[in-house]
């Protein structure tokens, strides 16, 4: 099938419905079981990248007008400036078994060529079946690319959650929105290169984040612009100032019921005291008592991060599902030439 790609512009109110559709199919193909794709969400990630990443976002058409695929590649400045994530990669499911994928494929290994990018990284979702007989996860074995890491879903009934308890007598709790108060903003920025670094990631082969307070600002930026709204605490230890624990929540527009679990991070001179659930409790309670709708808290953890599991489970939440990512390399297979791949009709791009 031949198909032609083109430059997501976001200004262009056609070509971006007709990207939200397309992801509307595909959700309700491949992962029902997840939150419903948020218009607004997908509009503010055409405006405002993640911190320290380009993107790239391309629509495929058929050759008669039909938007058939989705490809969003994001490129890392900083850290992990070897890869580029695809990190949605999406055939719609009328047009599948027809090439399409491996087609879009190449371009993005092209994409990351062009880029002096060595390899390219790609995700999927599962749900709580066998993640084998999914498309993604068949995608990516014809494909034969390389199993790097495996996710495990976890859902949290928010009914099911504990009670919050009180911190003990030396540490305070405090909350805030989606911006990190001035004051501490230094620390959470601290606190999250930690969980950077320490963060099990199979054979992904990340370089830890770097401990920037840009990073923290640039990403509230990015939320913000996303339509999300955030809901976070910390716990300091009055003795000292210092912030000892730190969690957040996130929710989109379009899915009051739902929230996702963000970062939980327990710094290393106060871990072994119970901070983490500590701190997830009162923070789920504040966010409840501002979302009555809100029933489900999903989050994603590295299969072999069994410390976070075990915090996790212990809160309550269950299995739900898995994320997959492969990668591949950037060079383009012997077997093809230039000719053969999708030309972009628009792109602006080098």
């Amino acid at each position: 099938m031949t198909v032609f790609l083109t430059a997501v512009d976001p200004g262009d109110r056609d070509v971006v419905g007709d990207v939200y559709d397309l992801r509307l199919a595909g959700h309700a193909a491949d992962v029902p079981h997840l939150p419903r794709p948020c218009p607004a969400d997908l509009e503010g990630s055409l405006t405002v990248a993640p911190p320290a990443t380009e993107v790239e976002e391309w629509a495929a058409y058929s050759a008669g007008g039909r938007c058939v695929a989705s490809v969003r590649l994001e490129f890392p400045l900083e850290e992990n400036s070897d890869a580029v994530t695809a990190s949605v990669l999406l055939v719609h499911p009328a047009f599948r078994r027809q090439g399409v994928g491996k087609r879009i494929t190449e371009f993005s290994r092209d994409r990351a060529a062009r880029r002096r990018r060595s390899r390219v990284l790609l995700v999927a979702d599962a749900g709580p079946g066998d993640p084998a007989a999914t498309p993604g996860h068949r995608f990516a074995a014809r494909l034969r690319a390389r199993a790097l890491v495996r996710y495990e879903h976890l859902r949290l009934h928010v009914d099911d959650a504990p009670r919050p308890t009180p911190p003990p007598e030396s540490l305070r709790l405090r909350f805030w929105g989606s911006t990190v108060p001035e004051e501490l903003v230094t620390q959470a920025a601290r606190l999250e290169a930690t969980l950077s670094a320490d963060a099990p990631a199979g054979q992904a082969s990340w370089e830890p984040q770097p401990n920037a307070v840009s990073r923290i600002r640039d990403f509230e930026r990015m939320r913000i612009a996303r339509g999300r709204r955030a809901y976070q605490c910390g716990v300091v230890d009055v003795r000292t100032g210092r912030m000892a624990a730190w969690t957040a929540l996130s929710m989109t527009r379009a899915n009051p019921d739902n929230a996702l679990q963000a970062v939980t991070v327990v710094d290393p001179a106060y871990r072994g005291q119970g901070l983490g659930l500590l701190v997830k409790a009162h923070n789920l309670a504040a966010c409840r008592a501002a979302e009555p709708r809100l029933t489900v808290v999903d989050t994603w953890n590295a299969s072999d991060n069994t410390h976070m599991i075990r915090i996790n489970t212990g809160f309550g939440f269950t299995r739900a599902g898995t994320r997959g990512m492969w990668e591949l390399s950037a060079r383009r297979s012997p077997a093809r030439t230039g000719s053969d791949l999708p030309r972009p009709l628009t792109s602006g791009l080098s």
